[in-house]
């Protein structure tokens, strides 16, 4: 095997679950970056375990197997840092140790062992990383245990409470009958324990896990959802509660007969789907928000320097999407690191009423601006919003992730419909589509004043009076805005229902 030389900015995440076994593979400088690798195998060390029993003999081989061959591949790609850890299925068996020290022996990695609330506060703090502000709780599914973090801004790290439940899909699957009465019974009494859920009410629910996550994937399929990014998903709690109930209510034979049924989730989904309901009752949350970023990512933050983990994550994740498509800068054509700043900067007289929210949204259209430049022209702004909405972006939910797509497709047209636009009308407000109309325009006015390169832009400024919108340029400058500028100041102009002109001053 060829080794590559190690490299201080990969770091691989292996996270040994009670039902898969996964790595993945961060540039560990950037949270934001996409994953170079990330692959799982279900191994199902907890499947069958009894409450502290031993890990059957099949699934700790598969485990073993699968862990060499992450840190064979881990070695090929020249990763710096191995971080390991096992959570439920392996903290509780009795053959533990017997387990760890085969890892060591083949694989030459030691796995650490999270307790219930070192696993809880991982979680918790990887779905902080991709959306910050956030709210509620934090509930992570796994085979073993559920995971549950009350947010809270008013703490240094975001966190107050946290609580590890005996309340994994494989757990339960082990240790109870099929009744559903009776698996009701004895959820809503050990969730009845955490006396801390009663301050969530009218809260929001972040969910994280597998089987979980396959619950939102359904629901996307079962309502034809136009957007397929999970992360970000928002749905009320009257929608969840009826999904639940609905897979809840399902035999194995019925989900094997849909299509969209994950297949090595079949055996846990409606158990699932049970957990999620009777959570959402006692919680009394008002809204679900599914979250791509948990555990793993809240690993990845412990190696991560306070300024690599104070960057806004949704800035930086457009940062490296807009890297990802940059013109050649060493002839002119390319988008600086603070060229998105400094558009936006030129652009804000135009919305001087704009909520922090907006500014912030505003900025990442500005860095994602010109992201559509190799397209065929005739194909731009279609494909560029399509590009914004698959994006691996973090930091937004799903309708910011809309608004700032529509903004996108506008920088590169006037046209208000095609199909994409009609795909996504029903998810975002008039009002959304209004912003991302005017920003769009916005930008198109500033791209085509600069030819791409902003210094350009100093010659002018705009404002926004009484009735108008208008352009200022510097003396000896009118010659140079050109037909094409003028007809997008008139779009911009329309989009604000203003009218334009252009002084000298």
């Amino acid at each position: 095997m060829h080794v590559r030389s190690i490299r201080k900015d990969r770091l691989a995440v292996i996270d040994v679950g009670s039902n898969s076994v996964r790595m993945v593979v961060f540039p560990s400088t950037a949270l934001a970056a996409a994953p170079l690798f990330n692959e799982k195998a279900m191994c199902g060390l907890g499947r069958g375990q009894a409450p502290g029993g031993a890990l059957s003999d099949e699934a700790m081989d598969r485990a073993a197997d699968t862990i060499a061959r992450f840190v064979h591949v881990a070695a090929a790609m020249g990763v710096g840092v191995i971080d390991a850890a096992a959570t439920a299925a392996v903290r509780d068996a009795s053959n533990r140790d017997e387990f760890l020290a085969r890892i060591q022996a083949d694989a030459g990695i030691d796995v650490r062992i999270l307790s219930g609330k070192e696993e809880a506060r991982l979680s918790a703090r990887g779905v902080l990383a991709a959306s910050p502000g956030a709210r509620g709780l934090v509930g992570d599914l796994g085979g073993g245990s559920l995971e549950l973090s009350r947010l809270d801004p008013s703490q240094q790290d975001g966190l107050a409470q946290r609580v590890s439940l005996p309340l994994g899909t494989l757990r339960l699957a082990s240790a109870n009958g099929g009744n559903g009465d009776i698996l009701d019974r004895h959820i809503d009494t050990v969730l009845a324990d955490v006396e801390w859920l009663d301050q969530i009410r009218g809260g929001d629910l972040y969910i994280v896990g597998g089987a979980w996550r396959s619950l939102g994937r359904l629901e996307m399929a079962r309502n034809r959802y136009p957007l397929r990014v999970l992360h970000g998903y928002a749905l009320p709690v009257s929608r969840i509660a009826s999904m639940c109930q609905l897979f809840a209510g399902l035999s194995l034979e019925s989900l094997r007969r849909i299509e969209a049924v994950p297949k090595d989730r079949i055996d846990t989904l409606s158990l699932a789907a049970r957990i999620l309901g009777r959570l959402l009752n006692r919680s009394d949350a008002k809204r679900v928000i599914f979250s791509a970023h948990g555990l793993r990512e809240g690993m990845l933050l412990e190696h991560l320097s306070p300024e690599q983990v104070s960057v806004d994550p949704l800035l930086a994740s457009c940062r490296l999407t807009a890297l990802a498509s940059a013109r050649d800068a060493e002839n002119g054509l390319g988008h600086g690191h603070g060229d998105g700043a400094r558009l936006t900067d030129w652009l804000a007289p135009l919305f001087t009423n704009e909520n922090r929210d907006e500014g912030r949204l505003r900025l990442a259209a500005g860095l994602l601006s010109d992201i559509g430049w190799r397209i065929h022209p005739d194909e731009r702004p279609d494909h560029a919003m399509a590009d914004v909405l698959r994006a691996p972006l973090i930091g937004l939910d799903h309708t910011q992730r809309i608004k700032l797509a529509l903004a996108i497709r506008f920088r590169y047209t006037h046209k208000r419909d095609s199909r994409w636009v009609d795909r996504y009308r029903h998810l975002v407000e008039d009002e959304d589509r209004i912003w991302s109309r005017q920003v769009g325009q916005a930008l198109r006015l500033a791209h085509t004043l600069s030819g791409g390169v902003i210094e350009l832009l100093a010659q002018y400024r705009l404002s926004r009076d009484e009735g108008y919108i208008v352009l200022h340029c510097r003396p000896g400058t009118e010659h140079l805005i050109g037909e094409a500028a003028i007809k997008r100041l008139n779009a911009l102009a329309r989009s604000f229902e203003l009218e334009c002109c252009i002084v000298t001053d």
